[in-house]
């Protein structure tokens, strides 16, 4: 999931007004931004097929620190509490935590059964495999953007962020029906890299935007 996890950044900056906005837009990707970060640094391990570029046929073998619900939620405390230290508001931190909660949340209706809930040797994996339906994971991810942000972004800025989200979700649309066979991103560290430079880009525009 991509675009969907800004919908919940878009509830957040409702909710929580006195936050800067690139808070909970960071908050939102941070598992993921973490977990380009791990994959380069050889401390998560992913599988991608070059000759398959279904988001389905992705193995995520190894991720207990950027996308498990109790590790990686820990980690996001310790970085939330550090903002909310430099930016002197401690809202901040309850944001941070519940945004980056929010990825793993997503991410369990999309993912197959490899999210760890511990992140720990021999957790349990969870994940209800929407990826195995790629034409009904990219609408139901269209829909719940685009919802989220008709109810929660102001007028003046709602088409703006609409345009971005739909040009970003249809770039991406290979993964979900596999329009070609090759997988542009076909080693872990190119698949790590288009998810670093697609959230930072995203979140970095609607930083401004919002």
């Amino acid at each position: 999931m991509f675009i969907g996890h800004f919908a919940i950044a878009f509830l957040l900056v409702v909710l929580f007004p006195h936050v800067p906005v690139w808070v909970p837009l960071v908050a939102v990707s941070f598992p993921d931004l973490l977990w380009a970060i791990l994959i380069w640094a050889k401390k998560e391990v992913v599988v991608v097929e070059k000759n398959n570029s279904l988001q389905s046929s992705i193995v995520f073998k190894k991720f207990p620190y950027s996308h498990s619900l109790l590790l990686t939620g820990l980690i996001s405390l310790v970085v939330g509490a550090v903002l909310a230290a430099g930016l002197q508001n401690l809202t901040v931190l309850t944001v941070f935590v519940a945004g980056s909660a929010s990825h793993w949340l997503l991410d369990t209706v999309v993912h197959l059964r490899d999210l760890p809930v511990l992140g720990f040797n021999g957790d349990r994996r969870v994940g209800l495999g929407l990826w195995k339906k790629g034409a009904i994971a990219f609408f139901v991810e269209l829909f719940v953007f685009v919802a989220f942000a008709v109810f929660f972004v102001g007028s003046s800025s709602l088409l703006a962020v609409l345009t971005v989200g739909f040009v970003f979700h249809v770039t991406n649309a290979n993964s979900f029906f596999g329009f070609r066979r090759t997988n542009p991103f076909g080693s872990p560290t190119l698949y790590a890299g288009a998810a670093l430079v697609g959230f930072v880009a995203v979140s970095a525009i609607y930083s401004f935007v919002l």
